[in-house]
């Protein structure tokens, strides 16, 4: 059921026999609970000390102690970190409930007697459990006596967020953009400029091209994608061939390569000046490369992208990206999106916007405006055996398809009802699915997003930097609204294909590939 105009989302969280709410723009993430706090020189009722998140000393309390109730120390396991007012300030918890959309005349109103502060405003019945929670008053608790509280480096008025700093430090002064890899033991990295996307699993066909650096093909968009060992490309093949994990798709003039990697861990931002040039050695092939790397914990070789779409070898392999239904003709273009010039269109662009990040077998993140409500897993619902669709429940008066998210995306995944969590999407006008996932993360603002890609391949997702502009990670992108539909609109599409009415050249939806 679509909320109405005049619910509220909130995100809920238990806390010893606790549960409490805050409106979602007030809950800027959730972090697990580090192995200790920082002291801090007062002493606050409730105050556990402080954790150092990106730079920012953040206070954290203790709710129940604030409450007048027996800590949570022992059981709390994450942070909810709390903006309100231009303020920051951590509570403890045992664990995160999901959001709920809360209609305003389901709230009301508490008032405390003796003139006590009150540490919450109102408070409302969670309709999945008729459980009461108390929706918390961040105001009040930044206002109580000794409880310390830090200004929010994002709300600072005159201050720029960290994404503006780095776009007005790239404009004083050269700088590039790499995505950072490892081959085994050595670090690579390229300019996202030449990166058409990145396969997060990649799989290795035999083919006629297997040679002394093409280990095989990759299947993308439709296409057999030549895969390459950059070790022995740079002249490295001394190094032990270790197991490959990923794929690094590379766009040449005429196509795409894919190099192979153990994994991809970084997109990040350093001034040109930092790469250094290095010696005319017969190995590694210095004419593949730009430079070296040097960073906090090891060095890269800086892989020149020019000099990659110039190479023949390699542009003979770009131009034999065979289409995998065999019906190919010398018209057809390759997968690459490339402009006039021959750069790739692929691009990394500044954003600042809250992702729910979760488990799926890998960490996975949708933009938190996509997700109605999260709910625990159905005590009660019907079961089906047509996996992924796994059952219907009742919400709100409202049946809803549970489509196990794992599965649908070629994992395998059990569902637990201790501890599965299910993610409310709406699909259409009256329509909502419920999508399982094992595991729920935290909530997060990305700095940086990859402009969107056009593939009907599930698992080629865009990426996501979350942290900072300076120390972010790489998750993939996944839009479940989407996802969603495309899956309902396909079930229903097998099921009318299996009528006796049904035209015959209407088949049942194939399942997604595995990974």
């Amino acid at each position: 059921m679509t909320p109405t105009a005049v619910s509220s989302l909130y995100g809920v969280f238990r806390t010893g026999g606790l549960r409490m709410a805050l409106p979602l723009e007030e809950l800027r993430e959730v972090i697990v609970r580090p192995a200790e706090f920082s002291p801090l020189p007062t002493a606050g009722v409730g105050l556990l000390g402080a954790v150092n998140l990106r730079h920012t000393v953040i206070p954290v309390l203790d709710p129940c102690l604030l409450a007048g109730r027996p800590s949570a120390a022992e059981t709390g396991e994450v942070i909810i970190i709390v903006s309100s007012d231009g303020r920051l300030f951590g509570l403890l918890a045992d664990a995160i409930e999901g959001s709920t959309h809360v209609a305003a005349d389901a709230l009301l109103a508490v008032r405390i007697g003796g003139g006590v502060p009150a540490l919450f405003s109102h408070t409302f019945e969670r309709a999945d459990d008729r459980a009461v929670v108390a929706l918390l008053d961040a105001a009040t608790i930044i206002d109580t006596p000794a409880i310390p509280a830090v200004a929010d480096p994002a709300q600072q008025p005159g201050t720029p967020t960290p994404v503006t700093a780095s776009v007005a430090a790239q404009s004083q002064e050269p700088h590039r953009t790499l995505l950072m890899f490892e081959c085994g033991g050595t670090g690579l990295s390229i300019d996202v400029t030449h990166v058409h996307s990145v396969m997060p699993d990649l799989e290795l066909h035999s083919s006629p091209l297997d040679g002394p650096i093409c280990r095989g093909v990759a299947h993308l968009d439709g296409h057999a994608v030549p895969v390459i060992d950059p070790i022995k490309l740079l002249g490295l093949g001394l190094q032990a061939t270790t197991d490959t994990h990923r794929g690094v798709v590379v766009s040449l003039p005429r196509g795409l390569i894919t190099l192979t990697a153990t994994d991809v861990t970084d997109i990040t931002t350093v001034p040109a000046d930092d790469i250094l040039p290095i010696p005319k050695l017969p190995s590694p092939d210095h004419a593949l490369l730009a430079g070296l790397l040097t960073t906090d914990d090891r060095q890269y070789l800086v892989l020149d992208g020019q000099a990659l779409r110039e190479n023949p070898e390699l542009a003979a392999f770009g131009a034999l990206n065979l289409r995998l239904d065999s019906q190919a003709s010398p018209a057809d273009p390759p997968p690459g999106d490339t402009d006039a010039a021959g750069r790739d269109k692929h691009r990394v662009i500044p954003s600042v916007r809250k992702f729910l990040t979760y488990s799926i077998g890998v960490e996975a993140a949708t933009p938190l405006e996509q997700i109605d409500e999260i709910l625990p897993y159905p005590s009660h619902h019907l079961s089906l055996d047509e996996a992924p669709l796994i059952g219907m429940f009742t919400h709100r008066r409202t049946t809803i398809p549970l489509i196990n998210l794992p599965v649908l995306l070629g994992r395998p995944h059990t569902p637990d009802p201790a501890t599965d969590r299910v993610l409310l999407v709406t699909v259409a006008p009256g329509a909502t699915a419920g999508l399982v996932v094992p595991d729920l993360h935290a909530i997060e603002q990305s700095v940086w997003e990859e402009s969107a890609k056009t593939t009907n391949d599930l698992l080629q997702r865009p990426l996501i930097g979350m942290g900072t502009p300076e120390n972010n990670r790489l998750v993939p992108h996944f839009d479940l609204i989407a996802i969603a539909a495309e899956h309902l609109g396909r079930h229903l599409a097998g099921r009318e294909s299996a009528a006796p009415h049904t035209p015959s050249n209407v088949g049942p939806a194939s399942p997604h590939p595995r990974s």
